[in-house]
């Protein structure tokens, strides 16, 4: 039985981790992944930016991202995982338990990344909100 797992990354050392977990259980735990990066634009609007900056700002982000998510997916198809990919904007936690929800996957693979806030700091603020908010079994990866 192969398990449907929904997997944020971003550029952090724990999404490289979360990617080697992966393909280190692929025999004893077969997954195919959606590889999700989301894109925050709302703080930038906080913090003050002009809407063409935000803008700018946005259609680089994005094209980072969808770059990003695909390099993780070859990793992921090398290794012999399938593997998808998106990107959406939003809030990361909320997007990621929106998709985790909406789409029925099985289980949620994060990696905590530790530089939130010292109340964040077991989990990291996005993985915290992720593990208290998804009405699905969530894997964290340290």
């Amino acid at each position: 039985m192969t398990v449907r797992v929904l997997v944020p990354v971003d550029d952090s050392i724990g999404s490289q981790r979360t990617l080697k977990f992966i393909t280190k259980m692929k025999d004893q735990i077969p997954v195919t992944a959606t590889l999700l990066s989301v894109v925050p634009l709302s703080q930038l609007e906080y913090h003050g930016f002009q809407k063409a900056q935000i803008k700018a700002i946005a259609e680089q982000s994005i094209a980072h991202c969808e770059k990003m998510v695909e390099r993780y997916r070859q990793e992921l198809d090398k290794a012999g995982v399938l593997a998808d990919t998106r990107v959406e904007r939003g809030k990361p936690a909320e997007v990621i338990c929106r998709v985790a929800t909406s789409e029925a996957f099985e289980l949620v693979l994060i990696s905590p990344n530790g530089t939130g806030k010292i109340s964040n700091l077991m989990f990291g603020s996005v993985a915290n909100k992720v593990v208290q908010e998804c009405r699905m079994p969530v894997l964290l990866i340290r």
